[in-house]
């Protein structure tokens, strides 16, 4: 006698949806993949920037100046040190975010907006310390002018050939610097806060899965 084959469900399995429409929106990937190359940039030169203050006496003894003869302003250290670190966890918010977006992440936007906020505020800061600490980092430089112009005597070189610069000429070149510079970090965090802050994007956004 035959057994009879149990019967197999007719239903068939539960698939989760999928956001077709969410897969074939591109902004969300083209501005992920910038986003996190202009974040890895700017996690390795915050870095470097921190680190910057630290490592300088090693690598000017390296090149044969006398480090003890360069004071740096305690001050001025620290502030480098620590806007470096922030600088750091500024680029983190905004990988974090990056990676989101490329997920379609609901959530991604708010991150990025959140960056951009950071992004123009950590930078109106630093140029307002930069110009606060003008006079620290003016003496900085005078201190490494001085020190290469006595390597170079040193080394039996004539230091004529290396021009050296006053503090007034100094101060007013890193003014100009701070005003002219100082605000290209701000660049592409307005253009990406332009963006996200559209509202055809705010809609895609909302209807993403998570």
């Amino acid at each position: 006698m035959n057994e009879e084959t149990p019967e197999r469900s007719a239903t068939p399995p539960v698939l989760p949806a999928d956001d077709l429409e969410a897969r074939t929106v591109r902004w969300p990937t083209v501005l992920g993949v910038i986003s996190i190359v202009y974040g890895i940039l700017a996690l390795i030169g915050n870095g470097c920037g921190a680190a910057s203050p630290l490592s300088t006496p090693f690598f000017l003894q390296m090149a044969g100046m006398d480090a003890e003869k360069i004071t740096m302003s305690p001050v001025l250290l620290w502030v480098q040190v620590g806007s470096g670190l922030v600088g750091m966890a500024v680029a983190i918010v905004l990988l974090a975010g990056s990676v989101s977006l490329l997920r379609r992440s609901t959530r991604s936007l708010a991150i990025l907006k959140t960056w951009v906020a950071l992004a123009v505020v950590t930078t109106i800061v630093g140029i307002g310390l930069g110009f606060l600490l003008l006079d620290a980092n003016v003496q900085l430089q005078l201190d490494i002018q001085d020190a290469t112009r006595a390597m170079i005597l040193d080394r039996g070189g004539d230091p004529s050939q290396f021009p050296a610069k006053t503090a007034d000429e100094i101060k007013s070149q890193s003014r100009t610097m701070l005003a002219v510079f100082g605000l290209l970090p701000m660049i592409y965090p307005v253009i990406l806060g332009f963006l996200i802050t559209s509202r055809s994007r705010a809609e895609q956004a909302d209807n993403w899965q998570e």
